[in-house]
């Protein structure tokens, strides 16, 4: 066979094998992968965190902090005689009356003296009876009268040693604090053996930001832990200024009321009630300048400014809104809502 013609023959076959083959959908080129679709991506619902609108009543006030403290005090001392308690009838914040006694030293030594000398008086008062009746002269009568005189002026002196020798509280007051001595201790002249105050002029001494609202006689709550009490201004910056320049004038150089008075100070009193165990404590001096009942009020945070006009957001319909809110009485805090929010509104926090 030619080998030509065996050659074209083959090429022939190929080429009907591979028309045979695209006709069947054979393909020599490798398969193309299949193109997937886009993912869809679901919106997660969005949360908030919402508080209720809410009536109450709101006020507008100045506090600033001061120390209780007693126009008056006594420190109750021995000053003519000193020597050994013997007795303590009082504890450190006792309520006490004028009078009522504090402590007393040991007396045994004085009482006996006392007695001595009661007997020594009885001796020369019967002295003086035996010479007038026994005839003797007036000069005898008037020596023995003079010896019951002298016995008489020991026993007065004697007499206000034991007084003295129990100290008593001046006034009504309270037992403030009590020496670090006990019964069997010595004491000497001098010594404090302890303080009282006079609870019926307490005061506590502030210091506010601004004074100008603190005038003469404004009333204002005195808060003590949870308790409330009333009191007034009785002292302030201007007031200050003339009561020196009136003293100046008198030339009385005594300030009557107990108190040493600071500039820059507004001093409040106690009027009404007044508690008989807090001096030294801290309480708040509380001045109302304003104050609305029963209004919507929410905190400051939660108004916003949405060009130029106060806006608060809230929750409708799952939805955050924003509306328009008009504002009353502000503090630093919280603010009173006139309109746009109705009580029960569910307010955006965040």
């Amino acid at each position: 066979m030619n080998i030509v013609k065996i050659y074209k023959t083959a090429a022939c076959l190929t080429m009907a094998a591979a028309i045979s083959c695209i006709s069947a959908g054979c393909y020599l080129l490798p398969d193309e992968e299949e193109v997937l679709p886009a993912p869809t991506v679901m919106a997660s619902e969005v949360e908030y965190t919402t508080v209720t609108a809410e009536r109450k009543d709101l006020e507008k006030r100045i506090v600033a902090t001061g120390t209780i403290a007693a126009a008056n005090q006594y420190n109750l001392v021995y000053e003519k005689q000193g020597g050994t308690i013997s007795a303590f009838y009082v504890h450190a914040g006792d309520t006490v009356e004028s009078g009522d006694p504090i402590c007393a030293l040991n007396t045994q030594e004085l009482d006996y003296q006392i007695e001595l000398q009661e007997l020594y008086l009885r001796r020369a008062e019967l002295d003086v009876e035996v010479i007038a009746e026994g005839g003797g002269t007036q000069a005898e009568v008037d020596r023995a009268y003079v010896e019951v005189e002298l016995i008489n002026h020991e026993l007065e002196q004697l007499y206000e040693q034991k007084e003295a020798a129990t100290l008593t509280s001046p006034v009504d007051g309270t037992v403030y604090s009590l020496a670090d001595v006990r019964v069997g201790d010595n004491v000497s002249t001098g010594q404090t053996i302890a303080t009282i105050i006079d609870t019926s002029e307490l005061y506590i001494a502030i210091q506010p930001s601004s004074y100008s609202p603190f005038e003469m006689g404004t009333e204002v709550q005195i808060r003590i832990d949870e308790s409330y009490y009333t009191g007034e201004v009785f002292m302030n910056p201007d007031e200050l200024i003339e009561y020196q320049a009136q003293q100046e004038e008198s030339h009385d150089e005594v300030d009557d009321t107990g108190i040493t008075f600071e500039p820059d100070t507004v001093y409040v009193r106690f009027i009404g009630e007044i508690p008989t165990d807090c001096v030294g404590q801290l309480a708040d001096c509380i001045l109302v300048q304003e104050r609305v009942e029963d209004a919507i009020v929410i905190s400051n945070n939660l108004i916003k400014t949405v060009n130029g006009e106060q806006v608060v957001y809230i929750l409708q319909d799952g939805e955050r809104v924003a509306v328009n809110v008009e504002t009353g009485l502000e503090t630093g805090s919280q603010t009173e809502i006139i309109s746009g929010i109705n009580e029960g509104d569910q307010l955006i926090l965040r």
